[in-house]
């Protein structure tokens, strides 16, 4: 059993605590184990998930526009409602920026784009990613108020494809929450952990993690399945 948790906890990229690990010994390997116990074998084993403290991220101030998603983060389809943000990524002293995509109907990451500038080509380059995976027609993107949201490109481009802008209220990131968690898992869960050394291993970094948290990373919220198994299962 142990050497099974051990494995678990190495594929996982030593993310998952006692209660994911417990469910993939039952679904992956038809182990149906007691929590508690896997609690106890992993101490013995002196092994638990790997958790940071997140900081504060402070966003800059822009054009107020409309909220119209207004804290209700529940989607009843893909494509319907998402959330979009930009965030810091650190290799040493080098700064990058990393723009994300969120569907709110199962916490996918659609599409993400990593750049050293803050602008609105990162951000441009995130949509038109995104725009590739299916009819975007009506569907409502909210951010906060960076100015590469409040920009005319952004806002006309939206437009052109019939989207819906939303964006949160001014200095309030709980209106723009589940980009925001997303953000603090994927620095906890792989940055902070693997501490890529240059901008090259950074790449493969979060290209490993997005795969993960899409495909593997199990979450309560869907019935402790990862986002792009709930998607199907739920189109079967």
């Amino acid at each position: 059993m142990k050497s099974l948790i051990q494995e678990i906890y190495f594929d996982t990229g030593y993310t998952y605590g006692y209660p994911r690990i417990t469910d993939e010994l039952r679904d992956e390997y038809g182990k149906v184990v007691n929590h508690k116990r896997v609690y106890h074998l992993m101490k013995e084993m002196n092994i638990q998930a790997l958790i940071f403290k997140k900081k504060p991220h402070y966003k800059h101030e822009g054009y107020k526009a409309y909220n119209r998603l207004h804290r209700q983060f529940h989607a009843d389809k893909p494509f319907q409602k998402w959330c979009t943000d930009i965030t810091y990524l650190y290799v040493g002293r080098t700064r990058l920026y990393l723009c994300a995509i969120l569907d709110l109907y199962n916490n996918e990451i659609v599409s993400y784009h990593i750049s050293d500038k803050n602008d609105n080509e990162l951000v441009m380059k995130t949509i038109q990613s995104a725009m590739k995976k299916g009819d975007v027609k009506n569907t409502l993107l909210h951010s906060d108020q960076g100015h590469q949201f409040t920009s005319h490109q952004y806002t006309n481009y939206l437009q052109s494809y019939q989207m819906t802008k939303s964006m949160s209220r001014r200095g309030n990131c709980w209106d723009n929450a589940p980009i925001e968690s997303f953000f603090g898992r994927l620095k906890e869960e792989s940055v902070r952990i693997q501490k890529p050394r240059t901008i090259e291993a950074l790449y493969p970094t979060i290209e490993w993690y997005m795969n993960f948290y899409n495909n593997s990373r199990r979450q309560k919220g869907l019935g402790s399945i990862a986002p792009i198994p709930y998607k199907q299962k739920m189109a079967a």
